[in-house]
């Protein structure tokens, strides 16, 4: 009884749906004619407006509104009228069994084309009507007037059978229902039917049988009962394990993307930002809630990058091939970038799910390759002026025979070709920095001799500009594990500077300590010293100190200290800078000291 109950209900519930539905359908079919007639309505009404009043009332007004009216009779054209200041009408034509309804128009009639409704009569249904002035006032003002039926509730000859075959579908769907809910409460109904019959009055004794098979059925529903259950619970945890799952793939790939090192941003197809990963910050000086749901235009302040984005967002997307543009930030002083826009897609001609950008910090890059453009401009330079010096001094001496000019100039040559040497050696030395071929040889070395050597190279250089050039170091100094070669050329580097940016009259000392487990060597000059911007950058390759005031013959090729302090780092040491520009500078090269092991040689 309770299962034909519930199908009574489902059968009222599918009919009522049906009726919502066909009633949804026909209110919105009603509305859509409402429309087709406001826009037909407003176009003659717009169209007729333009015909000189003339026209309409030679003789011919019959023909022109007849030939109208066969054009727009489709059921809801009831009529078009021409009609005077006074409301006298001057020409009119209708559909069969409409007449033109003799309403005043509103007072603002002149003012522009409007709408009405005209209430239902004793003479016809209720109308819209579209009015407004004639363009033509030669005769005086004029108003032409176009009705139209209003729409009724009906529904369409084209539209029955798409609305019987949805009532039909989902009437259909009733019977389905009911069969399912019959299925899973067949087990309950036998239950039922088992217990009233025991319960029956007129049952005269319970058999131990019909108890037994009423437990052994009650028994079988309660088991497929807790099979459903089980698997019903068994769907929620793999539901709930598959969600966990995706929220920790969701997590892993959002830390993965965050740990990136470079700053990475994703828009979608509409140019807005959906991601943004922590290093983006730091490189455009925007955080990120700055920047998501933004338009590009909306935060993006760089024309570069802009023009980039632009080619992958709206219709003219680019989906070919990725593409990259390097810029100087507007939001961050100083900072060059490198952008690359990939578009994401499942393939070639697949949807399109945005773009992703990949920002770049390339300062270092960019300030490495002025440098090296500087750098080849200078190493030009510094060959070409001793070629030059050489060649002078060589025709002085062909050209002359005296001998204390014979002597200047082979000295000049001298000094130039040193020169030329020097800077080849830094160049060979570098190269085979960057190519990992320049691995020491190491030896526990006392320092005493190769100190006093350098200071002995040093002395014809530093006399010659009249410079002062001191040694100080102790009786016992430790010994350190080091290649002689290759510290030597760290160490001739920095007396060559210190002799080189000194000023005349100055001086230089060179001099060693034992500071604890350490050996410390420093040279020291009372040179043009180093601004405080430029000290943390001289040990960089390339990079060259601006020598303001200093002379132009100065100028170095920025690879000595890079290269001492290459040398001083591959012997596990460590080299510091003390500077005050107009007092001079001090550079300390500090080394382990090597104690002596049993019988170990001391080179």
């Amino acid at each position: 009884m309770k299962l034909n109950r519930i199908g009574i209900i489902l059968i009222a519930c599918a009919l009522a749906a049906i009726t919502l539905v066909v009633t949804l359908l026909v209110v919105r079919q009603q509305d859509s004619q409402a429309a087709q007639v406001r826009v037909k309505g407003v176009g003659l009404a717009k169209s007729l407006s333009g015909i000189p009043v003339a026209q309409l009332d030679d003789g011919r007004t019959t023909g022109l509104l007849n030939a109208l009216l066969a054009y727009h009779d489709d059921g809801n054209f009831a009529y078009a009228a021409i009609t005077g200041a006074d409301g006298r009408t001057l020409a009119e034509v209708a559909s069969r069994g409409t007449m033109t309804p003799h309403a005043p128009l509103p007072a603002d009639a002149a003012a522009g084309f409007a709408e009405r409704e005209v209430p239902a009569s004793p003479a016809g249904p209720a109308l819209r009507e579209f009015y407004g002035p004639m363009a033509d006032r030669s005769n005086g003002i004029a108003f032409v007037r176009v009705g139209f039926h209003q729409p009724r509730f009906a529904v369409l000859a084209r539209d029955v059978s798409f609305l019987a075959l949805l009532a039909l579908m989902m009437f259909l769907v009733v019977p389905v229902i009911y069969l399912l809910i019959k299925r899973e409460m067949a087990p309950l109904a036998g239950l039922h039917d088992q217990l009233r019959q025991l319960a029956a009055p007129e049952q005269p004794a319970v058999k131990a049988d019909d108890v037994r098979e009423l437990v052994t059925d009650m028994q079988g529903y309660l088991a497929q009962a807790g099979e459903r259950i089980a698997r019903l619970e068994l769907g929620e945890r793999n539901s709930t394990a598959d969600n966990r799952l995706l929220q920790y793939g969701s997590k892993k790939l959002n830390a993965a993307l965050h740990s990136l090192p470079d700053g990475l941003l994703m828009l979608d197809p509409g140019g807005d930002v959906t991601f943004v990963s922590s290093k983006v910050e730091p490189l455009l000086g925007m955080s990120a809630d700055a920047l998501l749901g933004q338009p590009v235009d909306a935060w993006c302040r760089d024309p570069a990058l802009r023009a980039l984005l632009a080619r992958y967002s709206g219709a003219s997307r680019d989906g070919a091939r990725p593409q990259s543009v390097e810029f100087a930030s507007s939001s961050v002083d100083g900072r060059q970038l490198c952008a690359t826009a990939q578009p994401l897609s499942g393939g070639q001609g697949a949807m399109s799910f945005g773009t992703l950008v990949v920002l770049r910090d390339v300062t270092r890059e960019h300030l490495a390759r002025q440098a090296g453009n500087d750098f080849v401009a200078h190493v030009s330079h510094e060959l070409k002026s001793p070629l030059n010096v050489i060649g002078m001094y060589a025709e002085m001496l062909a050209d002359s025979d005296e001998e204390s000019l014979r002597v200047e100039s082979l000295n000049v040559i001298q000094d130039e070709i040193e020169r030329m040497n020097a800077l080849v050696g830094n160049l060979l030395n570098v190269s085979k920095l960057d190519a990992g071929s320049l691995a020491p040889e190491r030896h526990r070395v006392r320092l005493d001799d190769l100190l006093r050597d350098a200071y002995d190279q040093s002395m014809p250089r530093a006399q010659g500009k009249g410079l002062h050039v001191s040694l100080d170091m102790p009786r016992e100094l430790d010994a350190v594990t080091i290649d002689k070669d290759l510290f030597r050329i760290a160490l001739n580097n920095l007396l060559t500077n210190a002799i080189k940016y000194n000023r005349p009259g100055g001086s230089v000392a060179l001099a060693a300590r034992n500071d604890g487990h350490e050996i410390v060597i420093s040279v020291r000059d009372t040179g043009i010293g180093i601004a405080a911007p430029d000290r943390d950058r001289i040990f960089e390759k390339f990079y060259r100190v601006s020598e303001s005031g200093a002379p132009a013959a100065r100028g170095g090729h920025g690879l000595g200290l890079y290269l001492a302090a290459q040398i001083v780092e591959l012997h596990h040491g460590r080299i510091a800078v003390d500077s005050e520009p107009g007092i001079g500078s001090t550079f300390s090269i500090h080394l382990k000291s090597a104690p002596a092991p049993i019988g170990a040689p001391v080179l």
